[in-house]
């Protein structure tokens, strides 16, 4: 008998958030130089993505909703899977540079994912200057994480320009085609009826977690109190609009500000992201007195692991834009960050139930609807005011389907009243940022890439 693969807890809150104005899918945006693959062209990667799927089961399925949402969906074979219904070909208008293909990826981050087939589609976008082709692939939140999504260059992409076919195709997961909504139904029901226990043991865990943040915060270098982030100007209701803008740093020298300074790659990430938002608020005479703070996903998956799915725990913390000097805010960033990680790996600890891991879903979807319904973005204190994910990425270069992958752009969605969402991977010696924005929140995304190049250099002359 083929077992329910329900979705996670924090998987299914994905899709219970998810409504016209947030959109819960991320992007990757690979740049690939054809040059070193003759012939290449839609057909050649259309062919390879046909190849490779039978190693990633997990894409030709899709969500069963139970009856009700009395229970978080399960995942089904598609049956009626169509390779072509997520393979799309295109080209960009001329000249083909940063601008035009930025605003073709943000056409594709305003749209939301079609729930009644595989979440997931792909783009093969030509016209590209010097030749190149763009390879975008749109996966929903509720299937890859950062690190999962990274993990899938092991399947997608090959060390050299040949193809090579990996080895024997791993055991298949089996996936039912479809439940029974009888079935689905009843499971959901015995799951409200075990809802009262385990809502005692998330109660108890709720009150163990505020004594370890209160702990922490009476150290002598506190994380950020909960709830204290400023109002600033790319924060509010979301609409349904977005901008995309992206950039590239030299991994070399982000290395060498951290090892003249005596931090973590991350911290000078960071301060390049805070130096970049303060230039753009400051610009707007709309800095705010309290230190913008940012989420950060910790990563909680055991070395080697790429499981599909989410497996992350947020960090909040302090950017410190208060700081004029980038050196002096580094090294706020890094103490800052040192108290934030210390204060998640506890709480992770002490996590093992979530909401959503035992709230009926139409409880939490109807509870996001009402909370979009009355603007509340508004009006309620927020508890960060953009996320910033740094994913390790491949440190070699990657070929898919015989053409070199020069760059891998990462977008990562927007969500609760934060208009900015800034994601980096670091691929073979460079840093790519990609940085998805609401317009009607942030008036220019390409300010923020350009100022970010510019806070680098900053660091990078302070490190001699």
């Amino acid at each position: 008998m083929v077992s329910v693969k329900r979705l996670s807890g924090m998987d299914a809150m994905f899709l219970s958030m998810e409504g016209t104005a947030w959109p819960q899918h991320t992007v990757g945006m690979m740049i690939l130089d054809p040059s070193s693959a003759p012939g290449f062209g839609y057909d050649t990667l259309r062919s390879h993505l046909q190849n490779r799927l039978p190693y990633m089961p997990q894409f030709r399925r899709r969500i069963q909703e139970v009856p009700l949402q009395l229970d978080r969906p399960v995942w089904i074979d598609d049956p009626g899977f169509w390779l072509d219904a997520h393979v799309h070909r295109a080209a960009l208008p001329a000249p083909g540079g940063p601008r035009e293909l930025a605003e073709y990826v943000g056409e594709i981050l305003a749209r939301p994912l079609n729930r009644n087939q595989p979440l997931w589609e792909s783009w093969y976008l030509e016209g590209l200057e010097r030749g190149r082709v763009a390879f975008i692939a749109k996966t929903h939140h509720c299937l890859v994480d950062g690190v999962s999504g990274a993990g899938l260059s092991d399947v997608l992409c090959d060390l050299e320009p040949g193809p090579v076919q990996p080895p024997a195709v791993p055991p298949e997961e089996k996936a039912a085609s479809r439940h029974s909504d009888v079935e689905l139904f009843a499971r959901g029901a015995l799951s409200v009826l075990l809802t009262p226990p385990k809502l005692v043991r998330y109660l108890r865990q709720t009150v163990d977690g505020a004594v370890t943040t209160i702990s922490h915060l009476r150290r002598e270098e506190p994380p950020p109190r909960p709830g204290t982030a400023p109002k600033t100007a790319v924060n509010g209701v979301i609409s349904a609009r977005r901008e995309f803008a992206y950039c590239s740093l030299p991994l070399a020298e982000v290395k060498r500000v951290k090892n003249q300074f005596g931090v973590k790659v991350n911290d000078v990430i960071l301060d390049v992201v805070a130096g970049a938002l303060r230039t753009y608020l400051v610009k707007r005479d709309a800095l705010p007195d309290r230190p913008v703070l940012a989420t950060v996903p910790m990563s909680t998956r055991a070395a080697k692991d790429i499981e599909l799915g989410n497996m992350v725990h947020p960090m909040v913390a302090s950017l410190a834009t208060d700081v004029e000097d980038p050196v002096e805010r580094l090294t706020a960033i890094h103490r800052g960050m040192n108290s934030a990680k210390a204060l998640a790996e506890d709480m992770q600890k002490k996590q093992k139930i979530g909401l959503s891991d035992f709230a009926p879903p139409i409880l939490l979807t109807l509870a996001f609807k009402a909370f979009r319904s009355a603007r509340l973005e508004e009006r309620l204190p927020l508890a960060t005011n953009l996320i910033v994910s740094n994913v390790p990425g491949p440190p070699v270069p990657l070929y898919m389907a015989g053409a070199r992958i020069e760059h891998i752009f990462p977008v990562g969605p927007l969500t609760v009243g934060m208009g900015m969402n800034v994601t980096v991977m670091s691929y073979g010696n460079h840093v790519d940022v990609g940085v998805q924005t609401d317009p009607t929140l942030v008036d220019d995304a390409w300010e923020l890439t350009s100022a970010a190049a510019a806070e680098l250099d900053k660091l990078v002359a302070a490190a001699g």
